[in-house]
Protein backbone atom coordinates (compact mmCIF):
# COMPACT_ATOMS: atom_id res chain seq x y z
CA UNK A 1 0.00 0.00 0.00
CA UNK A 2 3.38 2.35 0.47
CA UNK A 3 4.17 1.69 -2.81
CA UNK A 4 0.87 2.27 -4.53
CA UNK A 5 0.57 6.16 -2.09
CA UNK A 6 4.32 6.60 -3.67
CA UNK A 7 3.39 5.79 -6.92
CA UNK A 8 0.12 8.08 -7.31
CA UNK A 9 2.12 11.25 -5.67
CA UNK A 10 5.00 10.67 -7.95
CA UNK A 11 2.29 10.84 -10.92
CA UNK A 12 0.45 13.83 -9.19
CA UNK A 13 3.40 15.47 -9.15
CA UNK A 14 4.55 15.20 -12.85
CA UNK A 15 2.19 14.75 -15.06
CA UNK A 16 -0.82 16.70 -13.19
CA UNK A 17 1.58 19.29 -12.76
CA UNK A 18 0.73 21.48 -15.55
CA UNK A 19 -3.11 19.98 -15.79
CA UNK A 20 -4.10 22.32 -18.61
CA UNK A 21 -1.55 25.12 -18.52
CA UNK A 22 0.06 24.32 -15.53
CA UNK A 23 -2.71 24.44 -12.75
CA UNK A 24 -1.04 23.18 -9.68
CA UNK A 25 2.47 23.31 -8.85
CA UNK A 26 3.24 20.97 -6.51
CA UNK A 27 6.83 18.59 -6.62
CA UNK A 28 6.69 14.92 -6.63
CA UNK A 29 7.78 13.21 -3.35
CA UNK A 30 8.88 10.38 -5.03
CA UNK A 31 10.88 8.95 -7.62
CA UNK A 32 8.55 5.45 -8.10
CA UNK A 33 7.43 4.61 -11.36
CA UNK A 34 5.13 2.13 -12.28
CA UNK A 35 6.30 -0.48 -14.44
CA UNK A 36 3.67 -3.26 -14.67
CA UNK A 37 0.19 -3.40 -15.48
CA UNK A 38 -1.03 -3.54 -11.68
CA UNK A 39 0.91 -0.46 -10.78
CA UNK A 40 -0.94 1.44 -13.91
CA UNK A 41 -4.36 -0.23 -12.12
CA UNK A 42 -3.35 1.76 -8.66
CA UNK A 43 -2.38 4.65 -10.66
CA UNK A 44 -5.26 5.23 -12.14
CA UNK A 45 -7.65 4.22 -9.08
CA UNK A 46 -5.92 7.36 -7.04
CA UNK A 47 -5.17 10.03 -10.11
CA UNK A 48 -7.57 9.11 -12.82
CA UNK A 49 -11.08 7.92 -11.14
CA UNK A 50 -13.64 10.24 -9.37
CA UNK A 51 -13.87 9.07 -5.84
CA UNK A 52 -14.96 11.56 -2.46
CA UNK A 53 -12.80 12.87 0.11
CA UNK A 54 -9.38 14.38 -0.50
CA UNK A 55 -7.70 14.44 -4.05
CA UNK A 56 -11.69 13.56 -4.90
CA UNK A 57 -13.09 14.01 -8.37
CA UNK A 58 -14.65 16.88 -9.68
CA UNK A 59 -17.30 18.58 -7.67
CA UNK A 60 -20.06 19.91 -9.97
CA UNK A 61 -22.79 20.32 -7.32
CA UNK A 62 -23.70 23.98 -8.16
CA UNK A 63 -25.62 22.68 -11.21
CA UNK A 64 -28.22 21.25 -8.47
CA UNK A 65 -28.71 25.48 -8.06
CA UNK A 66 -29.49 26.06 -11.18
CA UNK A 67 -31.98 23.68 -11.97
CA UNK A 68 -36.25 23.44 -11.48
CA UNK A 69 -35.68 20.91 -8.59
CA UNK A 70 -34.39 23.38 -6.35
CA UNK A 71 -35.77 26.52 -4.28
CA UNK A 72 -34.46 28.83 -1.20
CA UNK A 73 -36.43 27.37 1.81
CA UNK A 74 -38.74 30.32 2.73
CA UNK A 75 -40.54 28.15 5.23
CA UNK A 76 -38.90 25.98 7.49
CA UNK A 77 -40.25 23.41 9.79
CA UNK A 78 -43.39 25.09 9.66
CA UNK A 79 -43.36 27.47 12.28
CA UNK A 80 -40.60 29.37 11.76
CA UNK A 81 -41.02 31.16 8.42
CA UNK A 82 -38.15 32.73 6.44
CA UNK A 83 -35.83 30.87 8.85
CA UNK A 84 -33.25 30.40 5.80
CA UNK A 85 -33.66 33.71 4.76
CA UNK A 86 -30.80 36.32 4.85
CA UNK A 87 -28.64 33.77 6.39
CA UNK A 88 -24.21 33.05 4.98
CA UNK A 89 -25.51 30.37 2.64
CA UNK A 90 -28.60 31.76 1.45
CA UNK A 91 -26.52 35.08 0.63
CA UNK A 92 -23.51 33.28 -0.66
CA UNK A 93 -24.98 31.18 -2.96
CA UNK A 94 -27.56 33.79 -4.29
CA UNK A 95 -25.90 34.47 -7.57
CA UNK A 96 -25.79 30.72 -8.60
CA UNK A 97 -29.37 30.23 -7.76
CA UNK A 98 -30.14 33.30 -9.72
CA UNK A 99 -28.50 32.86 -12.36
CA UNK A 100 -26.14 35.57 -12.21
CA UNK A 101 -23.37 36.15 -15.13
CA UNK A 102 -20.68 36.93 -12.37
CA UNK A 103 -21.65 33.14 -10.65
CA UNK A 104 -18.22 32.09 -11.05
CA UNK A 105 -16.32 34.87 -10.09
CA UNK A 106 -18.16 36.46 -6.86
CA UNK A 107 -20.50 35.10 -4.13
CA UNK A 108 -23.43 36.47 -2.92
CA UNK A 109 -21.70 38.98 -0.73
CA UNK A 110 -19.55 40.16 -3.45
CA UNK A 111 -16.66 38.81 -2.09
CA UNK A 112 -14.18 36.73 -4.92
CA UNK A 113 -14.35 33.46 -5.64
CA UNK A 114 -12.16 30.97 -8.00
CA UNK A 115 -9.54 33.02 -7.52
CA UNK A 116 -6.86 30.24 -7.95
CA UNK A 117 -7.07 28.23 -11.13
CA UNK A 118 -5.90 25.34 -9.03
CA UNK A 119 -9.10 25.22 -6.82
CA UNK A 120 -11.57 25.42 -9.67
CA UNK A 121 -14.07 23.09 -10.97
CA UNK A 122 -12.47 23.26 -14.41
CA UNK A 123 -8.87 22.12 -12.98
CA UNK A 124 -10.26 19.29 -11.02
CA UNK A 125 -11.50 17.78 -13.87
CA UNK A 126 -8.58 18.31 -15.88
CA UNK A 127 -6.54 16.93 -13.17
CA UNK A 128 -8.19 13.68 -13.25
CA UNK A 129 -8.14 13.97 -17.05
CA UNK A 130 -4.66 13.86 -16.88
CA UNK A 131 -4.33 10.82 -14.57
CA UNK A 132 -6.22 8.91 -17.37
CA UNK A 133 -3.40 10.41 -19.58
CA UNK A 134 -0.55 9.18 -18.34
CA UNK A 135 -1.95 5.85 -18.07
CA UNK A 136 -2.65 6.33 -21.33
CA UNK A 137 0.12 7.12 -22.77
CA UNK A 138 2.36 4.26 -20.87
CA UNK A 139 -0.14 1.17 -20.12
CA UNK A 140 1.09 -0.90 -23.72
CA UNK A 141 4.86 -0.47 -22.24
CA UNK A 142 3.82 -1.94 -18.79
CA UNK A 143 5.30 -5.33 -18.13
CA UNK A 144 2.30 -7.67 -17.79
CA UNK A 145 -0.10 -10.36 -19.26
CA UNK A 146 -2.30 -7.93 -22.15
CA UNK A 147 -5.65 -8.85 -20.73
CA UNK A 148 -4.63 -6.82 -17.59
CA UNK A 149 -3.37 -4.40 -19.52
CA UNK A 150 -6.79 -3.77 -21.60
CA UNK A 151 -8.77 -3.73 -18.93
CA UNK A 152 -6.62 -0.86 -17.33
CA UNK A 153 -6.44 1.03 -20.99
CA UNK A 154 -10.54 0.60 -21.45
CA UNK A 155 -11.00 1.76 -17.47
CA UNK A 156 -8.67 4.63 -18.33
CA UNK A 157 -10.66 5.89 -21.70
CA UNK A 158 -14.29 5.19 -20.19
CA UNK A 159 -13.22 7.39 -17.21
CA UNK A 160 -11.79 9.63 -19.16
CA UNK A 161 -14.87 10.04 -21.82
CA UNK A 162 -17.28 10.38 -18.69
CA UNK A 163 -15.03 13.22 -16.84
CA UNK A 164 -15.12 15.19 -21.12
CA UNK A 165 -19.01 14.72 -21.36
CA UNK A 166 -19.57 16.18 -17.46
CA UNK A 167 -17.38 18.89 -18.50
CA UNK A 168 -18.01 19.88 -21.98
CA UNK A 169 -21.59 19.80 -20.19
CA UNK A 170 -20.65 22.35 -18.03
CA UNK A 171 -19.20 24.71 -20.28
CA UNK A 172 -20.23 23.85 -23.88
CA UNK A 173 -23.20 24.47 -25.51
CA UNK A 174 -25.69 21.12 -25.63
CA UNK A 175 -25.05 19.09 -28.63
CA UNK A 176 -28.06 18.87 -30.24
CA UNK A 177 -28.48 22.92 -30.01
CA UNK A 178 -25.16 23.87 -31.20
CA UNK A 179 -22.62 21.29 -31.69
CA UNK A 180 -20.04 23.65 -33.85
CA UNK A 181 -20.21 25.66 -30.39
CA UNK A 182 -16.64 26.11 -28.51
CA UNK A 183 -16.58 23.16 -26.11
CA UNK A 184 -13.79 22.97 -24.28
CA UNK A 185 -9.93 22.22 -24.77
CA UNK A 186 -8.56 18.76 -25.99
CA UNK A 187 -5.70 16.97 -23.99
CA UNK A 188 -4.95 13.71 -25.12
CA UNK A 189 -1.72 12.60 -23.58
CA UNK A 190 0.14 13.50 -20.05
CA UNK A 191 2.91 16.12 -22.17
CA UNK A 192 3.76 19.45 -19.94
CA UNK A 193 3.42 21.95 -22.02
CA UNK A 194 2.92 26.23 -21.35
CA UNK A 195 1.22 26.65 -24.72
CA UNK A 196 -2.27 27.99 -24.41
CA UNK A 197 -4.81 25.14 -25.20
CA UNK A 198 -7.55 26.58 -27.58
CA UNK A 199 -11.66 25.26 -26.59
CA UNK A 200 -12.45 22.41 -29.03
CA UNK A 201 -15.84 22.47 -30.77
CA UNK A 202 -18.72 20.46 -29.05
CA UNK A 203 -18.59 18.08 -31.65
CA UNK A 204 -15.51 17.30 -31.72
CA UNK A 205 -15.34 16.60 -27.52
CA UNK A 206 -18.58 13.96 -28.21
CA UNK A 207 -17.34 12.48 -31.26
CA UNK A 208 -13.53 12.33 -31.09
CA UNK A 209 -12.81 11.71 -27.29
CA UNK A 210 -16.11 10.92 -25.35
CA UNK A 211 -18.04 8.37 -27.93
CA UNK A 212 -14.67 7.17 -29.41
CA UNK A 213 -13.12 6.55 -26.05
CA UNK A 214 -16.36 4.71 -24.59
CA UNK A 215 -16.17 2.82 -28.19
CA UNK A 216 -12.66 1.50 -27.54
CA UNK A 217 -13.19 1.04 -23.56
CA UNK A 218 -15.85 -1.45 -24.90
CA UNK A 219 -14.09 -3.20 -27.51
CA UNK A 220 -11.13 -3.87 -25.06
CA UNK A 221 -13.19 -4.71 -22.11
CA UNK A 222 -16.04 -7.02 -23.39
CA UNK A 223 -13.77 -10.04 -23.97
CA UNK A 224 -12.77 -10.06 -20.46
CA UNK A 225 -14.53 -11.11 -17.21
CA UNK A 226 -17.57 -9.16 -15.68
CA UNK A 227 -16.32 -7.31 -12.44
CA UNK A 228 -18.58 -5.40 -10.36
CA UNK A 229 -18.70 -3.65 -6.74
CA UNK A 230 -15.58 -3.42 -6.90
CA UNK A 231 -15.45 0.45 -7.32
CA UNK A 232 -14.23 0.69 -10.93
CA UNK A 233 -16.24 0.80 -14.23
CA UNK A 234 -17.12 -2.90 -16.01
CA UNK A 235 -18.56 -3.35 -19.16
CA UNK A 236 -22.43 -2.71 -18.27
CA UNK A 237 -21.71 0.71 -17.05
CA UNK A 238 -19.77 1.33 -20.37
CA UNK A 239 -22.61 0.47 -22.47
CA UNK A 240 -24.96 2.09 -20.31
CA UNK A 241 -22.80 5.26 -20.72
CA UNK A 242 -22.44 4.93 -24.29
CA UNK A 243 -26.44 4.69 -24.30
CA UNK A 244 -26.51 8.27 -22.34
CA UNK A 245 -24.10 9.76 -25.36
CA UNK A 246 -25.92 8.59 -27.79
CA UNK A 247 -29.39 9.86 -26.85
CA UNK A 248 -27.67 12.85 -26.00
CA UNK A 249 -26.60 12.77 -29.80
CA UNK A 250 -29.93 11.97 -30.81
CA UNK A 251 -28.94 9.08 -32.13
CA UNK A 252 -31.91 6.62 -31.03
CA UNK A 253 -31.21 2.76 -32.26
CA UNK A 254 -27.89 2.99 -31.28
CA UNK A 255 -28.55 4.07 -27.62
CA UNK A 256 -31.23 1.22 -28.18
CA UNK A 257 -28.77 -1.11 -28.87
CA UNK A 258 -26.43 0.26 -26.11
CA UNK A 259 -28.95 -1.11 -23.81
CA UNK A 260 -29.76 -4.23 -24.87
CA UNK A 261 -26.21 -5.09 -24.78
CA UNK A 262 -25.86 -3.65 -21.12
CA UNK A 263 -29.01 -6.29 -20.40
CA UNK A 264 -27.48 -8.81 -22.18
CA UNK A 265 -24.58 -8.37 -19.77
CA UNK A 266 -26.15 -8.74 -16.55
CA UNK A 267 -27.44 -5.39 -15.49
CA UNK A 268 -30.64 -6.19 -13.76
CA UNK A 269 -33.48 -3.87 -12.24
CA UNK A 270 -34.82 -3.86 -8.94
CA UNK A 271 -38.39 -4.50 -7.89
CA UNK A 272 -38.77 -1.86 -5.17
CA UNK A 273 -42.62 -2.59 -5.08
CA UNK A 274 -41.89 -6.53 -3.90
CA UNK A 275 -38.02 -6.22 -3.45
CA UNK A 276 -37.19 -3.34 -1.87
CA UNK A 277 -35.58 -4.75 1.05
CA UNK A 278 -32.52 -6.23 -0.55
CA UNK A 279 -30.99 -2.90 -0.09
CA UNK A 280 -30.46 -3.11 4.15
CA UNK A 281 -31.60 -0.51 6.22
CA UNK A 282 -29.06 1.85 7.51
CA UNK A 283 -30.70 3.40 10.70
CA UNK A 284 -33.92 4.43 9.41
CA UNK A 285 -32.88 4.78 5.87
CA UNK A 286 -31.94 2.74 2.55
CA UNK A 287 -28.90 3.84 1.14
CA UNK A 288 -29.90 3.44 -2.39
CA UNK A 289 -26.57 4.82 -4.21
CA UNK A 290 -24.51 1.96 -2.77
CA UNK A 291 -23.48 -1.39 -4.41
CA UNK A 292 -26.04 -2.71 -2.02
CA UNK A 293 -28.74 -1.91 -4.72
CA UNK A 294 -27.93 -4.73 -6.98
CA UNK A 295 -28.82 -2.06 -10.04
CA UNK A 296 -25.84 -0.11 -9.92
CA UNK A 297 -23.11 -1.19 -12.28
CA UNK A 298 -20.30 1.30 -11.13
CA UNK A 299 -20.14 3.39 -8.00
CA UNK A 300 -17.73 6.88 -8.12
CA UNK A 301 -17.99 10.67 -7.31
CA UNK A 302 -18.75 12.72 -4.31
CA UNK A 303 -22.73 14.06 -3.74
CA UNK A 304 -23.66 16.47 -6.66
CA UNK A 305 -26.90 17.49 -5.03
CA UNK A 306 -27.42 20.76 -3.41
CA UNK A 307 -26.50 20.59 0.46
CA UNK A 308 -26.33 23.89 1.66
CA UNK A 309 -29.38 24.35 4.58
CA UNK A 310 -30.68 27.26 2.38
CA UNK A 311 -30.99 25.79 -0.89
CA UNK A 312 -31.68 22.22 -1.42
CA UNK A 313 -32.57 19.99 -4.01
CA UNK A 314 -36.29 18.53 -4.39
CA UNK A 315 -37.69 21.73 -2.28
CA UNK A 316 -39.50 23.05 -5.12
CA UNK A 317 -42.75 22.62 -5.31
CA UNK A 318 -43.08 21.46 -9.28
CA UNK A 319 -40.70 18.32 -7.89
CA UNK A 320 -42.76 18.30 -4.41
CA UNK A 321 -45.77 17.42 -6.69
CA UNK A 322 -44.55 14.77 -8.62
CA UNK A 323 -44.54 12.34 -6.00
CA UNK A 324 -47.49 10.08 -4.53
CA UNK A 325 -45.68 9.79 -0.87
CA UNK A 326 -48.24 6.45 -0.01
CA UNK A 327 -47.58 4.10 -3.20
CA UNK A 328 -44.15 5.05 -5.12
CA UNK A 329 -41.69 3.36 -3.38
CA UNK A 330 -38.75 5.64 -4.56
CA UNK A 331 -40.09 8.20 -1.88
CA UNK A 332 -39.05 5.69 0.66
CA UNK A 333 -36.08 3.85 -1.08
CA UNK A 334 -34.86 7.71 -1.39
CA UNK A 335 -35.59 8.60 1.70
CA UNK A 336 -37.37 11.96 0.52
CA UNK A 337 -39.38 13.17 3.68
CA UNK A 338 -41.06 16.30 4.67
CA UNK A 339 -39.80 18.18 7.94
CA UNK A 340 -42.72 21.28 8.14
CA UNK A 341 -43.01 22.48 4.51
CA UNK A 342 -39.00 21.36 3.89
CA UNK A 343 -38.05 18.49 2.52
CA UNK A 344 -35.13 16.55 3.34
CA UNK A 345 -33.03 14.93 0.88
CA UNK A 346 -30.89 11.71 2.20
CA UNK A 347 -29.66 9.97 -1.49
CA UNK A 348 -26.87 10.17 -0.77
CA UNK A 349 -26.89 10.97 2.65
CA UNK A 350 -23.77 13.51 2.74
CA UNK A 351 -20.61 14.49 0.99
CA UNK A 352 -18.69 11.57 2.97
CA UNK A 353 -20.30 9.23 0.79
CA UNK A 354 -20.38 8.16 -3.35
CA UNK A 355 -23.28 10.36 -4.62
CA UNK A 356 -22.57 9.75 -8.34
CA UNK A 357 -23.54 5.77 -9.89
CA UNK A 358 -24.31 4.31 -13.44
CA UNK A 359 -27.58 2.14 -12.61
CA UNK A 360 -29.90 -0.20 -14.32
CA UNK A 361 -32.76 2.38 -13.95
CA UNK A 362 -31.07 4.89 -16.25
CA UNK A 363 -30.48 2.18 -19.15
CA UNK A 364 -33.92 1.58 -19.28
CA UNK A 365 -35.43 5.27 -18.88
CA UNK A 366 -32.42 6.02 -21.62
CA UNK A 367 -34.42 3.28 -24.10
CA UNK A 368 -37.75 3.79 -23.56
CA UNK A 369 -36.73 7.82 -24.34
CA UNK A 370 -34.87 6.42 -27.55
CA UNK A 371 -37.96 3.97 -28.31
CA UNK A 372 -40.56 7.49 -27.94
CA UNK A 373 -38.20 9.82 -29.89
CA UNK A 374 -37.99 7.10 -32.91
CA UNK A 375 -41.42 6.52 -33.28
CA UNK A 376 -41.72 3.36 -31.75
CA UNK A 377 -44.44 4.22 -29.27
CA UNK A 378 -45.81 0.96 -28.34
CA UNK A 379 -42.57 -0.20 -27.50
CA UNK A 380 -41.76 2.94 -25.34
CA UNK A 381 -45.22 3.24 -23.35
CA UNK A 382 -44.96 -0.75 -22.44
CA UNK A 383 -41.71 -0.02 -21.10
CA UNK A 384 -42.63 2.60 -19.22
CA UNK A 385 -45.74 0.98 -17.79
CA UNK A 386 -43.39 -1.95 -16.94
CA UNK A 387 -41.10 0.36 -15.59
CA UNK A 388 -43.77 1.88 -13.24
CA UNK A 389 -45.02 -1.61 -11.97
CA UNK A 390 -41.55 -1.71 -9.97
CA UNK A 391 -41.41 1.56 -8.92
CA UNK A 392 -45.54 2.11 -7.74
CA UNK A 393 -47.42 -0.15 -5.53
CA UNK A 394 -50.78 -1.28 -7.30
CA UNK A 395 -49.88 0.66 -10.70
CA UNK A 396 -52.26 0.53 -13.26
CA UNK A 397 -51.15 0.92 -16.86
CA UNK A 398 -51.36 4.38 -18.60
CA UNK A 399 -52.40 4.63 -22.06
CA UNK A 400 -50.36 7.58 -23.21
CA UNK A 401 -48.79 9.03 -27.16
CA UNK A 402 -46.97 11.63 -28.88
CA UNK A 403 -45.74 14.34 -26.70
CA UNK A 404 -47.45 13.25 -23.87
CA UNK A 405 -46.16 9.83 -23.69
CA UNK A 406 -42.50 11.52 -24.21
CA UNK A 407 -43.17 13.95 -21.24
CA UNK A 408 -44.53 10.82 -18.89
CA UNK A 409 -41.26 8.94 -19.50
CA UNK A 410 -39.20 12.44 -18.80
CA UNK A 411 -40.81 13.30 -15.51
CA UNK A 412 -40.09 9.22 -14.85
CA UNK A 413 -36.32 10.19 -15.42
CA UNK A 414 -36.86 13.51 -13.28
CA UNK A 415 -37.96 11.35 -10.13
CA UNK A 416 -35.99 7.91 -10.60
CA UNK A 417 -32.44 10.13 -11.19
CA UNK A 418 -33.02 13.15 -8.94
CA UNK A 419 -29.81 14.41 -7.22
CA UNK A 420 -27.58 12.39 -8.94
CA UNK A 421 -26.44 14.88 -11.57
CA UNK A 422 -28.50 14.22 -14.51
CA UNK A 423 -31.20 16.74 -14.35
CA UNK A 424 -29.43 20.14 -15.33
CA UNK A 425 -27.52 18.06 -18.27
CA UNK A 426 -31.34 16.76 -19.08
CA UNK A 427 -32.93 20.27 -19.23
CA UNK A 428 -30.27 21.12 -21.35
CA UNK A 429 -31.01 18.83 -24.35
CA UNK A 430 -34.76 19.24 -23.74
CA UNK A 431 -34.38 22.79 -25.16
CA UNK A 432 -33.71 24.56 -22.14
CA UNK A 433 -36.97 25.50 -21.27
CA UNK A 434 -37.51 28.77 -18.95
CA UNK A 435 -37.31 28.51 -15.12
CA UNK A 436 -38.44 30.86 -12.46
CA UNK A 437 -36.60 30.81 -8.92
CA UNK A 438 -38.00 32.78 -6.29
CA UNK A 439 -36.01 34.47 -3.32
CA UNK A 440 -36.28 36.68 -0.64
CA UNK A 441 -33.23 39.22 0.15
CA UNK A 442 -34.58 39.49 4.19
CA UNK A 443 -37.14 37.84 6.55
CA UNK A 444 -40.74 39.56 6.31
CA UNK A 445 -39.79 41.40 3.28
CA UNK A 446 -40.70 40.85 -0.07
CA UNK A 447 -40.61 37.66 -2.35
CA UNK A 448 -38.28 38.29 -5.97
CA UNK A 449 -38.81 36.12 -9.15
CA UNK A 450 -35.75 35.37 -10.73
CA UNK A 451 -35.78 33.89 -14.61
CA UNK A 452 -34.00 31.44 -16.48
CA UNK A 453 -35.18 32.60 -20.39
CA UNK A 454 -35.98 29.63 -22.71
CA UNK A 455 -32.37 29.06 -24.42
CA UNK A 456 -30.79 31.35 -22.23
CA UNK A 457 -27.21 31.90 -22.92
CA UNK A 458 -26.70 30.77 -19.23
CA UNK A 459 -27.47 27.43 -19.39
CA UNK A 460 -23.64 27.13 -20.66
CA UNK A 461 -21.80 28.06 -17.48
CA UNK A 462 -18.73 31.22 -17.49
CA UNK A 463 -15.49 30.20 -17.08
CA UNK A 464 -14.01 32.01 -13.55
CA UNK A 465 -11.90 34.85 -14.88
CA UNK A 466 -8.86 33.46 -13.09
CA UNK A 467 -8.84 30.75 -15.69
CA UNK A 468 -8.59 33.17 -18.75
CA UNK A 469 -6.24 34.89 -17.22
CA UNK A 470 -3.68 31.51 -17.06
CA UNK A 471 -4.77 30.37 -20.58
CA UNK A 472 -4.89 33.26 -22.98
CA UNK A 473 -6.21 31.07 -26.00
CA UNK A 474 -9.43 30.19 -23.46
CA UNK A 475 -12.42 32.52 -25.18
CA UNK A 476 -14.90 33.54 -22.29
CA UNK A 477 -18.67 31.81 -22.82
CA UNK A 478 -21.91 34.54 -23.51
CA UNK A 479 -23.33 33.89 -20.20
CA UNK A 480 -20.40 35.68 -18.66
CA UNK A 481 -21.15 39.44 -20.56
CA UNK A 482 -24.87 39.27 -20.00
CA UNK A 483 -26.19 41.74 -17.47
CA UNK A 484 -26.68 41.30 -13.86
CA UNK A 485 -30.38 39.73 -13.55
CA UNK A 486 -33.01 42.18 -11.21
CA UNK A 487 -35.84 39.66 -9.75
CA UNK A 488 -39.28 41.25 -10.04
CA UNK A 489 -41.66 41.58 -6.79
CA UNK A 490 -44.12 38.74 -6.51
CA UNK A 491 -47.47 40.14 -5.36
CA UNK A 492 -48.37 37.46 -2.35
Amino acid sequence: MRNVIMICWFWVGVFILNSCNDFLKEESQSEVIPKTASDFSELLMGTGYPSVGYEGGPSFSIVALLDDDCELWLTYEGSKPDAKVGTTSAVTSFPIYTWQPYLADYDGYNEAINESPSSTTYASFYKKIMGCNAVLDYIDEAHGDQVDKDRVKAEALAIRSLLYFQLVNLYGASYNYNKEALGVPAKLNADLTEEPIKRATVAYVYEEIVLKGLQEAARLMDPLEIVRKNYRVNQPAIHILLSRVYLYMERYEECIAEVNKAIEQGAVLLDMVNSLDVIPLSGKRYKTITYDNPEVEWLFGGNVGGVTDAYTSGTAPSFRALWDEENDRRWLAFNLQYQGNAVYIMKPSGQGEYGQSVRTAEAYLNRMEAYALSGQEETALKELNDFRKLRIIDYIAENYNGEELLEQIRLERRKELCFEGHRWFDLRRYGMPKIKHVYKYEPGGPTYEFVLEKEDPMYTLPFPNSLLLKNSALIQNESREMPERQGNMVNE
